[in-house]
């Protein structure tokens, strides 16, 4: 029987790995010293860096950013890890989304394998989406308001207390909040 599943791993809490006996294993935080990281998102990743002990992922956050090449290099040792525990995962986006099939235990071989993946795919999303770490609901309030979801009156207040009840005073299925709520500045159509 073939199990279907799809992890959008960019919204995932930053964890680690560490060497197991298969090279993939939940690690403890990270306690030695971290780089003096600079810009916009400089504590997020320092935060991402104490989060793991995987050499993998210190190596590409102690460069103070995240490539393309980077992604690449943890999507393709999520997809062996999972192929390695018997089923096929296909990263299907630019930020942590997947697909995966096969026989299995998905949750346990997902959580044994994503730890580098999901690190790096959440802060690339969150750099990628607002690269000056603007005010999250500033910006999408803005869009919301542009977009003509929300009155011009709506304010980042009131979508922060909207959030957290999953109240809205207006249709949460519409095109222009899920374009706002993944992409507020507009820097991607891909996303």
């Amino acid at each position: 029987m073939a199990l279907l599943a799809t992890a959008a791993l960019a919204g995932c809490a930053v964890s680690g790995v560490g060497a197991g006996q298969d090279g993939w294993a939940p690690s403890p935080s990270y306690s030695g010293p971290v780089p003096e990281f600079s810009g916009p998102w400089a504590s997020e990743f320092a935060e991402a860096y104490r989060s793991t002990t995987s050499e993998v992922v210190h190596t590409i956050l102690a460069k103070g950013s995240i490539t393309d090449r980077d992604y690449a290099s943890v999507s393709s040792a999520y997809v062996q890890c999972m192929s390695n525990k018997g089923l096929k995962a296909v990263v299907t986006g630019q930020f942590g989304e997947s697909t995966v099939e096969g026989d299995g235990d998905v949750n346990a071989a997902n959580e044994a394998c994503s730890a580098d993946f999901s690190v790096i795919s959440a802060l690339r999303y969150s750099t990628s989406r607002n690269p000056q770490h603007l005010d999250e609901n500033e910006i999408v309030v803005a869009c919301l308001i542009k977009a003509k979801v929300a009155p011009p009156s709506y304010t980042a207040k009131n979508y922060a207390a909207d959030l957290e009840t999953q109240d809205f005073p207006f249709s949460t299925s519409v095109a222009g909040f899920l374009s706002c709520t993944s992409d507020p500045l507009g820097l991607s159509t891909s996303q």
